[in-house]
């Protein structure tokens, strides 16, 4: 069954975002262009994930740490 990809299911560890249920690692590469490990995106209790969301999930949350940072950097 296709699973809907939620940022609640995304741990951010340093410089890399994990998709706790599949186990798919991205980062930012050149050029903020997101990579990735894809991990398991067909999980054995028969739920999938869909690797373009994902994708589009680890960059808006990718984005909005960066912006994040950026705001408190600028005010220390």
């Amino acid at each position: 069954m296709h699973m809907k990809v939620m940022k609640e299911q995304f741990v951010l560890d340093g410089d890399k975002l994990t998709h706790m249920p599949t186990g798919a690692t991205f980062w930012l590469g050149d050029k903020d262009v997101v990579a990735c490990e894809q991990g398991r995106l067909n999980l054995d209790t028969g739920d999938d994930y869909d690797l373009d969301e994902l994708r589009e999930e680890a960059w808006r949350i990718m984005a909005a740490e960066r912006k994040a940072s950026k705001i408190t950097d600028s005010q220390t």
